[in-house]
């Protein structure tokens, strides 16, 4: 590990140009009226979006140019445009200096990036060291984390964040009240620590407070708060290391959300645990369950991505099904109404991402535009 004297590499103050325009308004009170939509296209049209990952009340897309663009709340410098504390950016603004993006992650009031040269950079509120430097309050432009050069993947819970690494290992930083870290006893860490006995992983999440990880052989692997049953370990104890989810087959990917997990199965079905409130796990009951139980109605899943009390999958064919509390309409245009089973989300195929964050949901299409629905408060 680098020593916390270690000065932290800035990228250049260029900042992109606005690339984008809003169609419809976005909602940022989701207080009142029937759920808008909001459609973000490219200007000029040889931009796209490749893959986008949603905050509490942002999002972070990826451009086919390797750059980056932002919006939403931006009270702690979440979007990393330079510029913290002002109003929701109802318009994608750029993310300064990064030129090479290949994943994104996006916490509480926080963002993470991965770039081509396996480096990590983050921006945003730093209050728990979720940027991995010390000594700041936030930072409303990318920050490097020191000590990483391989990572592939990344993942940002609420108040923490972490890197798989080419190697398989997972480094995590950031608040660890509930063990969300996984490899020290210490409150929160501005330092990358290991996670232990996470090796061969393949895939990653953060939630609330708690962190899932894939392995090679498909087990997944979570630890941290368990109060909801969210480790999905047939307990609800919180865990300070990786506990084996119980009774779950083989999967290719995990998505935690605020108290709850949902995995994509390697034969394409959908399973879920831990809290249940809002009927985020999609098995037609408000009851949580400890342990994984499998979605009917769901046989063919690309991805899931679970968010604060809703879930959405990616579904083969381009169709998104969401499920859960649909407060602000997260669930999809034209009704408030929750479903405790997935119901398909009309007018968004064919899709090839989908993100899910507090109280929205966004995709991008295989056109390279992206909508987005729900509120952002």
């Amino acid at each position: 590990m680098t020593s916390r004297a270690e000065t932290i590499r800035r990228p250049s103050l260029a900042v992109v140009a606005s690339l984008f325009t809003l169609v419809l308004t976005l909602p940022v009170d989701g207080s009142s009226g029937s759920p808008e939509t909001y459609d973000i296209g490219p200007n000029p049209k040889a931009t796209r979006f490749v893959s986008m990952a949603a905050g509490s009340n942002h999002v972070c897309a990826i451009l086919s140019t390797g750059k980056m663009a932002c919006w939403g709340s931006n009270l702690m410098g979440q979007l990393g445009n330079g510029i913290q504390g002002d109003a929701p950016a109802e318009k994608p603004v750029g993310v300064i200096g990064l030129s090479s993006a290949t994943a994104v992650a996006a916490g509480d009031v926080h963002t993470c990036a991965r770039v081509r040269n396996g480096t990590v950079w983050c921006w945003g509120s730093n209050r728990f060291d979720q940027l991995a430097t010390a000594g700041i309050a936030s930072s409303a432009e990318p920050l490097q984390v020191p000590g990483i050069t391989s990572a592939v993947r990344l993942a940002a819970g609420s108040f923490h964040s972490c890197a798989l690494l080419k190697s398989g290992r997972v480094l995590c930083w950031g608040f660890n009240k509930s063990g969300q870290l996984g490899g020290t006893s210490e409150p929160q860490s501005w330092h990358p620590v290991e996670v232990e006995k996470v090796e061969h992983a393949v895939a990653l999440s953060a939630g609330g407070s708690h962190t899932c990880a894939v392995t090679a052989t498909g087990v997944v692997q979570c630890w941290g708060a368990n109060g909801s049953g969210e480790l999905g370990n047939g307990t609800q104890e919180p865990a300070s290391g990786p506990v084996t989810v119980a009774g779950l087959p083989p999967a290719r990917s995990v998505s935690a959300g605020e108290n709850h997990t949902c995995a994509v199965l390697k034969d394409g079905r959908v399973g879920c645990w831990g809290g249940d409130r809002t009927g985020q796990l999609g098995n037609g009951t408000t009851t949580g369950s400890v342990k994984p139980v499998i979605i009917d109605g769901i046989a063919h899943a690309i991805d899931v991505t679970a968010g604060r009390f809703h879930t959405c999958a990616l579904l083969k064919g381009g169709r998104v099904a969401c499920w859960g509390s649909n407060s602000d309409g997260e669930l999809g245009p034209g009704s408030r109404n929750g479903s405790l089973n997935p119901m398909t989300v009309s007018g968004i195929s064919p899709a090839i991402a989908v993100a899910a964050g507090d109280r929205f949901s966004c995709v991008i299409f295989r056109n390279g535009t992206a909508k987005c629905w729900g509120g952002i408060r």
